[in-house]
């Protein structure tokens, strides 16, 4: 994976060939640094490991496996198959079927290098590996050095005595994680659940692997092995600094409280010399380029391994770190660096002056479940991630930066790992500090209960350490999490219920009390301490009536339930943090893994990349009540994401309008793994469905949301600003030629975090109308710098039942000084504007144009003016035929006649 450099996270400024970059001229006294780091990138080789192994494998690829192939370090076998042409693009058609074989075989990797001058002189060198997908041998000029079992954990080994002057031989042997899984569930006398899993039996969960490997329903089954993430060759003398963190304590008036913490990680030599006496003091500095707090040193008795040491940082007139929306993410710099001797060591991080607490208190409701930053009560706009790539390496920081981009462009505030995947890449974090995303952190559980022995007990507390001691340090964590829908897998999907003898369930669920009460939340406490831990997520089943009084919320009642999209504004939780459904990629992203005849609703190529496995059949059942069904692929794939737009703007409206009862709407799922049919607002290549355009919307700072009841309209403001505005709220009746029925104009204001209704009358305002042909929009015009509020539009029939003319829409382009800016009109009304333009984004999509109201939306494209308006299409839902599926009683579509 192409991590970014240095920038967020802890960076040793000794890195790379000993060379000191420091920024104090005081750690460059000093005439050598303690720290070198040596990444092993190049040479890397890889075979199958067994080449007499009967697969079935075609005879010219069975024996060219047995050779030695080119790999990729970070990398996985899949990908470095594919690099070799020696697979089809797994993502192709259904080649997910014929590529199976690649999880069932063993794999070796290698790579030959030199060892750096001057490396064995250190007092200590080890060899580290951030990520072993996932069983794997380590040997180093044959000698075994290492043996790993968790793809999650930091493995690092001396390797000192091992290591030769010259030339050395790194073999790493990667076991196929399928047969030790089925080893260790037949040693069981009972079976540990696992939904969503689509292994043949379940097995994942007794794996330390992403869980999302093994299939989701909206990802493909690879289970790959890898040199997942970078390889290193670190070596140090005497003592060096291994962390570097801080946290805000309090902000009193205009001084903030911190502690700043640094680790130093001492040899065995340096511990012995130093009870020996006769040696300098080992000091230790804490300093800010910046200036924003004093040089402060402590000289210190150490001893071998780990020394912690505080320091009580007083800053005077903070700027604050905020969250996208209410503030400057600002991002501080602090360098800590120690001198013992002759040796030098430094590590700079980055890090944000707030205080972020999740309230969870008792209230007449029952309980409330809120965050809290700066003391400031804050609604969470976002939305779940979940891996950018089924083969995590190849996601780039561009990848992750376009991503963030489209986060914080959307107005969102937080993101939530889920626990089916990965801890992300350092540079995940670094980026949502730098845009104000808080990030909820699941542990990777999810979907499934797991064992409990003293062996797998130790693995996930090693694992948690390393990972929480990996990130405590981002301004943008927020919350610890201990796994994905196990709690309510056993309450209420029968988990606890499917055991021939009390013992057994005894048995798994105190696995589950060990993991996710006893050692996870101790890790939390002794790593973290001050973040909150929250064991599982949603805190209750959708099932259970409580679960909208107290906790988080997955609502899948709507989607899962097939109840409809008006049940998000009757059942409100005090948090949702899941909640989806489905549409269509654009056909761009269809076209990329199909054929021209592929491209039909029920087509086996089609349904390869719709993992649930009713997911068409829902979509049109939900459809037929919404809008028109049609038959076409390239119809379908338009309504579809209407359709999807529509229902999730229905709840992340209600969420909002509930404030403060709810405080937070996380909807599933930002993005996918590969190109499919799923609940993603933007898809695997990055393009915007309708939804994220609806978030966009629907998550500005100022909101106007109109509700339509039996007999009256509500008109709503919601505000999440720092400060209180004032201004215009105006309403106007036009039927879809816009002629202005009937207007009005009320003076409003809505005070800093508010919800309330600024204006309410009855339905349809006027008598005789025709309803199917009128619409109620409404404008908010506000004495603020929010910029512009997005205008409501209410209309009293569902889009199916409007009588819709197809319009004449007409557009002038122009040159902007980032984009090119298009100004569209229309003559009648224009429901469901879609502009498309290969490799062009814009601001807006997916909206409805009133004829007399101008609309101007920007448009990011490398190509010139000229080709833009000779390639740019415009689809409304006018276009759309009427006729295409039905659904019967059953449930089941077929053409309509």
């Amino acid at each position: 994976m192409s991590v970014p450099g240095d920038e967020g996270r802890p960076i040793r400024m000794t890195r790379t060939f000993g060379i000191c970059m420091v920024l104090w001229a005081a750690a460059c006294q000093a005439p050598g640094p303690s720290t070198e780091v040596h990444e092993l990138v190049d040479g890397w080789e890889f075979r199958r490991t067994d080449a007499t192994a009967g697969t079935g494998l075609p005879t010219e690829l069975a024996e060219t496996l047995s050779g030695w192939i080119p790999a990729t370090v970070p990398g996985t076998v899949h990908t470095d198959l594919l690099g070799a042409e020696l697979i089809p693009d797994p993502f192709w058609r259904d080649n997910e079927m014929v590529l199976q074989w690649i999880g069932e075989e063993d794999w070796t990797y290698r790579t030959t290098f030199q060892t750096p001058t001057g490396l064995l002189e250190n007092e200590v060198v080890e060899l580290v590996f951030h990520g072993l997908d996932t069983f794997a041998e380590v040997r180093l000029n044959d000698r075994l050095i290492l043996q790993a079992d968790n793809m999650f954990r930091i493995w690092a080994v001396d390797v000192k005595d091992a290591l030769r002057p010259g030339e050395n031989t790194l073999e790493v042997h990667l076991a196929s994680p399928l047969p030790p899984a089925l080893e260790a569930r037949e040693a069981l006398p009972y079976e540990l659940p696992a939904g969503n899993d689509r292994g043949d039996p379940p097995s994942r969960v007794f794996v330390r692997k992403a869980a999302y490997h093994y299939g989701w329903d909206w990802g493909p089954r690879f289970v790959t092995s890898g040199i997942w993430r970078s390889v290193e060759l670190v070596g140090w003398r005497g003592g060096r600094i291994s962390d570097l963190h801080f946290t805000t304590d309090s902000v009193s008036g205009e001084t903030a409280f911190l502690t700043g913490r640094v680790e130093v990680l001492v040899s065995r030599d340096e511990a012995d010399r130093r009870s020996a006496g006769g040696t300098m003091p080992l000091t230790v500095t804490l300093s800010s380029p910046t200036g924003a707090f004093g040089s402060l040193s402590q000289e210190i008795l150490v001893e071998e391994g780990i020394n912690q040491l505080t320091f009580d940082l007083r800053i005077q007139d903070p700027r604050l770190w905020w969250t996208n929306g209410l503030g400057e993410p600002h991002l501080y710099t602090a360098l800590a660096s120690m001198k013992a001797g002759r040796n030098v060591d430094t590590l700079t991080t980055r890090f944000g002056i707030r205080t972020v607490e999740l309230v969870t208190e008792p209230d007449s409701i029952g309980e409330t479940f809120f965050f809290r930053v700066n003391g400031t009560p804050v609604f969470m706009k976002g939305a779940n991630v979940i891996p950018l790539d089924h083969f995590s390496p190849r996601v780039t920081e561009d990848d992750y930066r376009s991503l963030f981009q489209d986060v914080a462009e959307a107005s969102m505030n937080m993101l939530r790992v889920w626990g089916g995947g990965i801890y992300e890449e350092d540079v995940f974090y670094d980026m949502a500090d730098e845009h104000g995303i808080l990030i909820w952190q699941d542990f990777m559980f999810a979907n499934g209960m797991y064992p409990g022995d003293s062996s797998f007990l130790a693995n996930v507390e090693a694992e948690a350490i390393d990972q929480v001691r990996r990130l405590r340090g981002h301004a943008s964590l927020a919350l610890w999490c201990g796994n994905n829908e196990m709690d309510e897998g056993w309450k209420n999907w029968g988990w606890g219920r499917n055991y021939d003898t009390p013992s057994d369930s005894a048995a798994v669920r105190d696995a589950y009390e060990s993991i996710f009460h006893q050692i996870l939340p101790g890790v939390v406490r002794a790593e973290d301490p001050g973040r909150r831990y929250w064991p599982s997520s949603p805190s209750l089943g959708w099932g259970d009536p409580k679960s909208l009084n107290r906790g988080d919320s997955h609502y899948w009642g709507v989607w899962h339930g097939q109840e409809p999209f008006q049940v998000f504004a009757e059942k409100l939780p005090r948090f949702s943090s899941e909640f989806g459904f489905q549409a269509f990629p654009s056909m761009e992203t269809v076209a990329a893994f199909t054929y021209p005849e592929d491209r039909s609703l029920f087509d086996p190529t089609i349904l390869a990349h719709q993992k649930h496995p009713i997911g068409n059949e829902l979509i049109i059942d939900y459809m037929g009540r919404e809008y028109p069904v049609p038959e076409g692929l390239d119809d379908f794939v338009y309504v579809s994401q209407l359709l999807q737009a529509k229902g999730m703007l229905t709840a992340f409206e209600a969420h909002r309008r509930a404030m403060p009862r709810t405080m937070g709407t996380l909807y599933w799922q930002l993005n996918d793994t590969w190109p499919v049919v799923s609940w993603s607002g933007r898809d695997y290549f990055g393009r915007w469905k309708a939804l994220h355009y609806a978030a966009k919307k629907a998550f500005a700072t100022t909101l106007v949301s109109s509700v339509l009841k039996e007999g009256s309209m509500e008109i709503w403001g919601v505000r999440e600003a720092q400060d209180p505005a004032e201004g215009m709220l105006d309403l106007r009746l036009l039927d879809f030629s816009g002629s202005v029925l009937w207007e009005d104009s009320v003076q409003v204001n809505l005070d800093k975090r508010e919800s309330k209704v600024l204006w309410t009358g009855p339905r349809p305002l006027t008598e005789e109308l025709d309803t199917r042909r009128v619409v109620l929009a409404t404008d908010l015009r506000l004495d603020s710098r929010d910029g512009d509020v997005p205008s409501s539009l209410l209309y009293f029939h569902p889009p199916k039942e409007l009588n819709l003319e197809v319009p004449t829409i007409r557009f002038d382009l122009e040159e902007g000084e980032e984009s090119l800016r298009i100004t569209l009109e229309t003559d009648v009304l224009a429901k469901g504007v879609f502009l498309m333009l290969k490799d062009g984004r814009f601001s807006e999509n997916f909206f409805d144009l009133l004829p007399g109201r101008p609309r101007t939306t920007s448009i990011w494209t490398d190509k010139p003016l000229e080709q833009v308006r000779a390639e740019l299409q415009v689809r409304t839902l006018a276009d759309v035929p009427k006729e295409g599926f039905e659904v019967d009683d059953s449930g089941t579509p077929a053409p309509a006649r």
